[in-house]
């Protein structure tokens, strides 16, 4: 439902229209806009600044909305908010976005009451999704909450709002005795100030699940005080509406980081749930650890088993510090489907339809030193976010600040159901395909040009080129049975050229050849 606005409603930079406020809380209003250039509605974040604000708070809430775009532009995924767009107008950003028909997973329990346990862990399937990839890159949420997922109208489930996240090399926003999000959903050691790195999202995470089916949260108190402390200092109430979900929750919410389980733990317990297969085990599934081994990190360490260094805050929490910051945000839809999750259960012996490829292939051996060495010069392989799924790879050649550098992933495909994993693999392939597709179109953060077909990779390759800020992306994407193959290469410019492609087709030919051979 949108609200009506008397007078005139604002234009950004003579292409956005808006045409209906779709709700306002904290610092932020969103828009019902109209794109006039691309003849698309869209979304648009306002950011409302008290105008006694000291300058000093008032340039940090600016940053904080940049801080939220540079998040989501880098992430690029299904399940996270895409952001087309950030205008400067009247000294503050806004931030344009993609419009989702829908309503957030809080509206919904306030509609509809506490929520079924098999909806509720697709609901956490597809945020886990998004907090994964957004650890793979060294980026804690951190203000995972009911009101910052949304349920579009067509099943789909996306995670908004990265204003308060941590991204690696950005400085810290607030003095270490600050503490900004919303306290009901925050973990004990941030609350402490011990640590704030991926298991604190696990456990936001954990914490929104148990409202959705419960229909509160796990420490809901009458003041922000007295639920933070019963954060700190009791145990979570055992769910009495989330059957198989129960002792999930449960473990997803006990106090030591390092015995709730890990995103591969999760995501195994939540498929099975999603699907009415009976739980494993808890004890059997993989415990929390700090960012996956090779992603990006500032302070925390990524020694498993071993707590990141302590931060002291002093003053705990006091007062109007407690304040829920809520900002919301809008954006992409995923589809939700079997295919679209990678299995993430124990390996198998090969079966009738699994494909050629039993286990993912470690990605930093398909390419000889000489073949990475022609695209960035100098350069060692190095896997990052190896640990991110069971049936994914990843490894990168250069580094993101340098003038070029090259990234390779895969993603193997299990069966699934009837499906063999060909035909799991391919669905997956076309859909990408198709969102790319629906996605074209220019912004400040990131313009995607045409889908061009290619030659040498078989009948269902692909490639297209992205410009970000002042980096280019050529990008080429192709299926061997049931591995799909990325190739991405980046440099700094303001537009795609002949030899940028040349690169990455030629990458993509080699590693094609090198899995063709492994038969």
């Amino acid at each position: 439902m949108t609200d009506r606005v008397a007078g005139p409603l604002p234009v950004l930079a003579g292409r956005y229209r808006a045409l209906a406020k779709l709700g306002a809380g904290g610092m932020g209003v969103v828009w019902r806009a109209r794109d006039e250039l691309l003849h698309r509605e869209v979304a648009i974040k306002e950011v409302r600044l008290d105008p006694n604000l000291p300058e000093a708070q008032r340039a940090e809430a600016r940053e904080r909305t940049m801080r939220e775009a540079r998040a989501a532009a880098r992430l690029g995924h299904p399940s996270i908010v895409a952001v087309h767009d950030v205008v400067a107008q009247d000294g503050r950003p806004w931030i344009v976005m993609d419009l989702v028909d829908g309503r957030s997973l809080e509206q919904a329990v306030q509609a509809e009451g506490p929520l079924p346990p098999r909806r509720v862990a697709m609901i956490g399937l597809a945020v886990l999704d998004a907090l994964a990839l957004a650890h793979s890159r060294g980026i804690v949420h951190r203000d995972v909450k009911p009101a910052n997922i949304m349920l579009a109208r067509n099943g789909g489930v996306l995670l908004t709002d990265f204003g308060i996240a941590t991204l690696e090399g950005d400085v810290q926003l607030t003095s270490p005795d600050a503490l900004v999000g919303s306290p009901a959903y925050m973990a004990p050691e941030r609350l402490r100030g011990t640590d704030d790195g991926p298991a604190t999202d696990l456990w936001s995470l954990g914490a929104t699940l148990y409202t959705a089916v419960e229909g509160h949260s796990p420490f809901r108190r009458d003041t922000s005080a007295a639920t933070i402390g019963a954060i700190l200092t009791q145990e979570a109430p055992r769910p009495r509406r989330a059957g198989d979900l129960a002792p999930v929750l449960v473990a997803a919410l006990v106090k030591d980081p390092r015995q709730r389980p890990g995103e591969a733990g999760l995501r195994a317990a939540l498929r099975q749930i999603s699907q009415g297969l009976p739980v494993e085990p808890l004890s059997r599934l993989s415990p929390a650890l700090p960012f996956p081994p090779g992603s990006p990190v500032s302070s925390q360490e990524t020694v498993p088993g071993r707590r990141t260094a302590p931060r002291r805050r002093t003053g705990l929490i006091a007062g109007a510090a407690l304040a829920a910051v809520a900002v919301l945000a809008t954006g992409t839809v995923l589809l939700m489907t079997a295919a679209d999750d990678p299995e993430a259960s124990r390996p198998s012996p090969p079966a009738a339809g699994a494909g050629r490829f039993a286990t993912v292939p470690d990605a930093c051996l398909l390419l000889a030193g000489a073949q990475s060495r022609a695209v960035v010069p100098g350069s060692t392989p190095a896997p990052a976010a190896t640990a991110l799924k069971e049936g994914e790879s990843y490894c990168g050649w250069g580094d993101p600040s340098e003038v070029r550098w090259l990234r390779l992933s895969l993603t193997h495909k299990a069966p699934v159901r009837s499906k063999t994993a060909p035909d799991v693999a391919h669905e997956f392939f076309v859909a990408e395909r198709k969102k790319i597709v629906a996605d074209r179109g220019s912004g400040l953060l990131g313009a995607t040009g045409a889908v061009r077909n290619t030659g040498r990779l078989g009948a269902e390759a692909f490639a297209y080129d992205v410009t970000a800020l002042d980096r280019i992306n050529s990008t080429v994407r192709f299926r061997i049975s049931n591995l799909l193959v990325e190739v991405d290469v980046s440099q700094k410019g303001e537009r795609p050229d002949a030899e940028l492609r040349g690169h990455a087709l030629r990458v993509a030919r080699q590693v094609a050849e090198k899995l063709n051979s492994s038969d």
